[in-house]
């Protein structure tokens, strides 16, 4: 792990740990789970606590607000009244190269990084000891590029660190979705045999991440 700590988590719902003892007995020290906009979540922030665990908030609004005049510095208010109540780490939005997750049209990994900068500045402020991570990229290479509908995941993760983002936040967000081969395998995934596209492979997405931003952040 580059000589850090690699630590264990579970994703939980509803602030609930009935499965607390499972979690601990296997190694975890970790929970995360998403926040919707408005939402307080000092409840499970000190649930998380109280139960032995350190939370990630994963905190994300609707597609059509991030295009609103003042949206962001509202947005970065919220999240530091989230680092004020003790959140460990908070995600800043969730796989805004997406139109499920951001405006159709104005997908770009500036904006963005504009929009993780603002919230950056305002959880450092109200707690230095919140880990920021970056949003998520959902992985694809559907989209052959960025477009008004979309942003392949490399691109998307080059954009931000050409725009400068390795300077707003701690660690850099990674969701892999197509589990069905081992970590270390390359090629062979059963839902398309011959590609060796990396969002179809642990590694090779890991790998990719970490280079394009040069070893800089886990």
């Amino acid at each position: 792990t580059g000589g850090g700590a690699f630590e264990l988590g579970g994703h939980i719902q509803n602030g609930s740990y009935p499965y607390a003892t499972q979690m601990h007995y296997s190694g975890m020290t970790w929970s995360k789970e998403q926040v919707r906009w408005g939402q307080d979540a000092t409840g499970m922030i000190n649930n998380a606590h109280a139960n032995g665990f350190k939370l990630q908030l994963s905190a994300l609004g609707a597609a059509s607000q991030v295009t609103q005049p003042g949206f962001s510095e509202q947005y970065a208010a919220w999240v530091a009244g989230m680092a004020a109540a003790g959140a460990d780490a908070i995600e800043v939005w969730n796989e805004p190269n997406l139109t499920r997750e951001w405006q159709a049209g104005q997908i770009s990994p500036q904006a963005y990084t504009t929009f993780l900068c603002t919230s950056y500045n305002a959880i450092k402020a109200a707690n230095p000891n919140t880990a920021v991570i970056s949003a998520a990229p959902a992985p694809t290479g559907f989209f052959g590029g960025c477009g008004v509908n979309g942003c392949d995941d490399q691109p998307w993760m080059e954009g931000l660190w050409n725009a400068g983002a390795a300077n707003c936040l701690d660690y850099i967000g990674a969701h892999f979705n197509s589990g069905a081969t081992a970590p270390s395998a390359t090629i062979g995934h059963p839902a398309s045999p011959t590609s060796t596209h990396h969002s179809w492979f642990f590694m090779p997405q890991t790998q990719l991440y970490w280079n394009i931003f040069q070893g800089t952040r886990q």
